[in-house]
């Protein structure tokens, strides 16, 4: 049997519980990303529409937060936040076909152990894109900062 490898250590995000959504978001088979699927956030998401999940942390600390995506044609442009503390500047997730991004420094943040959020909000969507507004998260990998 085959096993689609995954990104060591990552915390997948088809994996990720949902706190708050506005649309559907659920797994999503794809080639070509850790674990084969990815958590796929669509239908009917308009700019200010938000994503809540929750991933773990192993202990309280200081965690550089790294992050895969997936970009598409229908994709939008979103600001990502970490315990409501915004991630960097919005980020577009327009490309012509169907691909994951590279892995992107969210930034350093302060996390609980256990139970943290992540969550991104619809700013809008590039000129060449389909106005869907959809998300799609491969993957979180923490990386503690001494």
């Amino acid at each position: 049997v085959y096993v689609v490898p995954k990104v060591a250590g990552a915390i997948e995000g088809e994996g990720l519980k949902i706190h708050r959504v506005q649309g559907k978001a659920e797994p999503q088979d794809l080639d070509g990303i850790s674990g084969g699927r990815h958590l796929w956030w669509h239908e009917g998401m308009q700019p200010g529409d938000a994503l809540t999940v929750a991933f773990r942390a192993p202990k309280a600390g200081k965690y550089q937060v790294m992050g895969r995506f997936v970009s598409a044609r229908d994709y939008g442009i979103h600001q990502l936040a970490i315990n409501g503390k915004k991630a960097g500047e919005p980020i577009d997730f327009y490309n012509p076909s169907v691909k994951p991004t590279q892995e992107r420094n969210l930034g350093t943040f302060e996390l609980r152990q256990g139970d943290n959020e992540l969550s991104t909000t619809v700013v809008g969507a590039n000129e060449k894109a389909v106005k869907s507004y959809m998300f799609g998260l491969d993957y979180l990998l923490l990386k503690p900062v001494e």
